[in-house]
């Protein structure tokens, strides 16, 4: 309960010795001179009342009163402590005989008239004590909005977090699943190749089981990444598939979400694919101004029912993006004639 104190103990600070300013040198300048001892005698002990009141309203009065909701309680204590402290008040203010000699010493020719200055400095003192309860119970309840929306932002932290892990664990077995069956259907054509592919994929494993679990990785090692997978393809196509790929090199050091390129390149396989006709993918990256830009473009065979399924892998990117890029990212799918064109843009910092 004490740090939050402590770590606005200099606000706290300046703000009480701004008030004094305002009391012991600010308020006597509009004196038409100067003023005796008492004077500041006396604001010494309004000023220390005051502070006693604020940390009484603050550290006792609001945690006990206010979150019981009972408001009639507070009111009560307000005006009990308003009346200790205006009675606190005159007390000093007539052991000092405060007004007799600060009007003497500022109108030694006059005399002074107790009756005309007794309601003004009680309505005085007690729009003090309202104004130092009304800042106490303000700053409680902003401190209260504040601790809240703190509280609010780490559960929907935790949550998106938890979200993200979630979409992550469902995106690396499919992509598993897939790349096995790309190398089981080569252990039956050419077993030089798929022990190729196997060690290739071992690797790819490595990157995808560390890497995923970090929010952020170098553009340069999920480019990487994409090469090994653009390889491991290559080991399946037939003589009827052109596959043609350039991968941007530049802002090497960027960094980008893991995994989050790969569904989009998956999808040119899984959907652009024929086993009687040539077929055309192409896949590019690179940069326009501070966006980073995927293009594939493969064969589009609108008879195929699984075409018009995104399917987990692309439900879970397109999730993904949302939560980690929101705004900071475009794209756009359509048919042009027999091809099918995708353009992922993100904004990388």
């Amino acid at each position: 309960m004490r740090k939050p104190f402590i770590s606005h103990y200099w606000m706290h600070s300046l703000s009480w010795l701004a008030f004094a300013l305002m009391l012991f040198v600010a308020i006597p300048m509009f004196y038409p001179g100067p003023l005796p001892m008492v004077y500041h005698l006396y604001n010494v002990v309004l000023l220390l009342a005051l502070i006693g009141i604020y940390y009484l309203n603050t550290c006792f009065l609001i945690p006990r009163v206010s979150s019981k909701g009972i408001s009639v309680y507070y009111l009560l204590a307000f005006i009990a402590v308003g009346a200790l402290f205006i009675s606190l008040m005159r007390m000093t203010e007539d052991s000092l005989d405060v007004k007799v000699k600060v009007y003497q010493s500022l109108y030694p020719d006059r005399e002074y008239d107790a009756q005309e200055h007794k309601s003004y400095v009680n309505y005085y003192l007690l729009f003090l004590t309202a104004i130092v309860f009304g800042v106490g119970y303000t700053n409680q309840i902003v401190k209260k909005w504040r601790l809240e929306k703190e509280k609010s932002r780490k559960i929907k932290a935790e949550k998106v977090k938890a979200e993200l892990d979630s979409l992550k664990a469902q995106i690396n077995p499919h992509f598993f699943f897939n790349t096995l069956n790309t190398i089981y259907a080569l252990t039956f054509s050419d077993i030089e190749k798929s022990q190729k592919a196997i060690l290739k994929l071992s690797k790819m494993m490595r990157y995808a089981m560390n890497e995923d679990k970090k929010e952020l990785v170098p553009l340069k090692e999920e480019t990487a990444f994409i090469r090994s997978y653009l390889a491991l393809m290559q080991y399946r196509l037939g003589d009827n598939v052109a596959l043609s790929f350039a991968l941007t090199a530049e802002n090497e050091e960027s960094e980008i979400a893991p995994m989050l390129l790969l569904s989009f390149i998956e999808n040119c396989f899984k959907h652009g694919l024929s086993a009687s006709k040539k077929c055309i993918i192409d896949i590019r990256t690179s940069f326009e101004g501070s966006y980073f830009v995927l293009k594939t473009e493969n064969d589009y065979f609108p008879m195929r029912k699984s075409s018009s399924d995104k399917g987990i892998g692309i439900e879970n990117t397109l999730r993904r993006l949302d939560i980690l890029y929101g705004k900071d990212y475009t794209l756009n799918q359509e048919v042009l004639g027999d091809r099918y064109h995708t353009c992922l843009k993100i904004k990388l910092l």
